[in-house]
């Protein structure tokens, strides 16, 4: 009869911590959602500072080197610093003639992969900083089709 009551007072015993620790966590859960309602996510840091403005270039259609029958279409945009809208435009047309040198002297098999991809990137970049004396600071390129 001992072993019963010793047993069943365990069993409260067992059952009351359960419910106190149930509850706690609960509590506790309670607070970190309502913590995560309330808090706002922090803005995402640009890499470019506020003077940084986006000017789209004209579509640009050209031959590549080899083979000769393969033809590319290059939309583009650039991150420039802030500067006059007419100077702007001299710039994009000067990096436009850039673009169209470069594809010209290139081959399909330098663009296959994402790894073609970035270097022509990398390089027009480079081209559109040299051409601008450093107020480009990144060529985004939208689209690039080759047929």
């Amino acid at each position: 009869m001992r072993l019963i009551a010793a047993i069943l007072a365990l069993t409260l015993v067992a059952i009351g911590a359960g419910a106190l620790a149930g509850l706690h966590l609960f509590a506790a859960a309670e607070r970190v959602a309502d913590a995560k309602k309330s808090a706002s996510e922090p803005p995402i840091a640009s890499s470019y500072a506020g003077s940084a403005r986006l000017r789209k270039l004209s579509p640009i259609v050209t031959n590549l080197a080899a083979p000769a029958n393969n033809w590319a279409r290059v939309e583009a945009s650039m991150v420039t610093e802030s500067m006059s809208d007419e100077d702007a435009g001299i710039l994009a047309a000067h990096i436009s003639e850039d673009i169209v040198t470069y594809l010209r002297s290139s081959s399909v098999t330098q663009f296959e992969g994402s790894r073609g991809l970035q270097h022509l990137r990398d390089d027009l970049t480079e081209r559109a900083n040299i051409r601008s004396s450093g107020k480009v600071r990144e060529l985004i390129i939208e689209t690039l089709v080759i047929q």
